[in-house]
């Protein structure tokens, strides 16, 4: 895996909808009119995140943040030449992965939301996962 300290932060715009993707204005957030909205409308100044985060256990918060960086990636390197198709051929990274796919659309307009969609075709023509679990992590010195 390659250094991922160096990136930016991302953005609160992009935390908001992967809170809002996984249901955590309805089962995190103590604002009631948050709750029935079901978006997240605020952010911690600190931290600039979603105030609903800081609701999460650990365990919860590190689920969160392989999304979040699963996100961060299909947004990024979601073009139609690509050479990373985010199609695994495992069962449970291919719905991480799927999980993503499905933020990164909401985040996308115009002429970017055009290439997105070729994207996503180009993604759906992959053969299912047959494998079940987790990709297994590269070896040393890749």
């Amino acid at each position: 895996m390659s250094d991922r300290s160096n990136l930016p932060p991302l953005s609160p715009f992009l935390l908001a909808r992967i809170a809002e993707m996984l249901a955590l204005p309805w089962r995190a957030c103590r604002q009631r009119n948050w709750r029935r909205r079901g978006r997240c409308c605020w952010l911690a100044r600190d931290t600039k995140q979603p105030f609903c985060l800081r609701n999460l256990d650990a365990g919860q918060r590190a689920q969160f943040d392989a999304v979040a960086e699963e996100v961060r990636d299909i947004v990024d390197y979601s073009w139609f030449f690509s050479r990373l198709a985010f199609a695994s051929s495992y069962r449970d990274t291919r719905a991480l992965q799927d999980a993503g796919m499905a933020v990164a659309r909401t985040v996308r307009s115009g002429a970017s939301l055009r290439e997105f969609r070729a994207f996503a075709a180009m993604r759906a023509a992959r053969p299912p996962a047959k494998y079940d679990g987790e990709e297994p992590p590269l070896p040393k010195g890749w």
